[in-house]
């Protein structure tokens, strides 16, 4: 079960009219409808956070990724030349 922790803050009267009709509709008490929607934006924040650290991640591991692929192409080209110029030294 959810331990809880009472905190006191100040909201707008428009808010809080808003909260208190809402409420009513969906059949919850005023902190129930309150509590669900703050943890409705931390999970979208924590959402957020996680696709702006991927990104990141995504764009580091792209920057290393073409620096190994460069370096392989070169290594690549020179098997390439030398397989060329074994091939020139025989006779058919």
């Amino acid at each position: 079960m959810p331990q809880y922790k009472k905190i006191l803050i100040s909201l707008p009267l428009e808010t809080i009219e808003g909260i208190e009709e809402f409420a009513s509709y969906e059949g919850v008490s005023k902190s129930e409808f309150i509590r669900r929607g703050l943890n409705e934006f931390v999970l979208g924040k924590r959402r957020e956070k996680m696709r702006e650290e991927l990104k990141k991640g995504y764009v580091e591991m792209g920057e290393i990724n073409l620096s190994l692929a460069e370096m392989c192409f070169e290594a690549d080209n020179d098997t390439q030349l030398c397989y060329e110029e074994k091939l020139s030294e025989c006779e058919i």
